[in-house]
């Protein structure tokens, strides 16, 4: 799947679903904001974090995961996102592998990682790290479609332990600032009719 983004969940933990169903998340998530927490402590000695995070987006989960499974779009919307390309798949269509670079920021050096997305189309990808700069690398995404049928909602889980030191105010900037850029991204091309980034 496209949207490994910067970092990942472990695939064990099949997204809690109870903290979507919070008044205050679904509240937040009706009004328009992507909704992003932190599911584990980021301890600065061992550069390893999660995170946990959702999104409303006005559309069938078949048109969502067209633009999560395709590189070309990811590039457009994803934070840092600097190649893209599909190295193999199963005939059957069950999974998928890709490789990724991703630049966080100027003054450090971009990340090379390839890893296997495995498909239940069109509601579930969960991925893991098969190679590359990062030592460990798992996450799940969940597209539930809103009891009325109008909507559905995106759930991504990460985990992430990128095998060296990273700087606490990245890992930071990342749950902030990158990840609810890259699924505004995502809704916004998904929601605009011409795809527009």
């Amino acid at each position: 799947m496209v949207l490994a983004l910067a970092l990942q969940p472990p695939a064990a933990s099949a997204l809690e679903p109870g903290w979507l169903t919070a008044p205050g998340v679904q509240r937040r998530l009706a009004a328009g904001e992507i909704v992003v927490e932190p599911t584990t402590a980021v301890d600065p000695a061992r550069p390893r974090g999660g995170v946990r995070a959702a999104v409303l987006i006005r559309a069938r989960p078949e048109a969502i995961w067209s633009v999560m499974t395709d590189c070309a779009q990811a590039l457009l919307f994803v934070p840092g996102l600097r190649r893209c390309r599909r190295l193999a798949g199963a005939p059957d269509g069950r999974w998928e592998d890709f490789e990724q670079e991703i630049r966080y920021a100027w003054y450090l050096p971009s990340v090379v990682y390839v890893f296997r997305a495995d498909y239940q189309r069109p509601r579930r990808i969960e991925f893991h790290r098969i190679s590359g700069d990062l030592k460990e690398q798992q996450g799940t995404w969940l597209l539930s479609t809103t009891a009325d049928g109008s909507a559905t909602v995106v759930q991504y889980e990460m985990y992430l332990d990128p095998g060296f030191w990273v700087p606490q105010f990245l890992v930071n900037r990342t749950l902030r600032k990158d990840l609810p850029a890259a699924l505004a991204g995502l809704r916004k091309r998904v929601e605009s009719p011409a795809g527009a980034p």
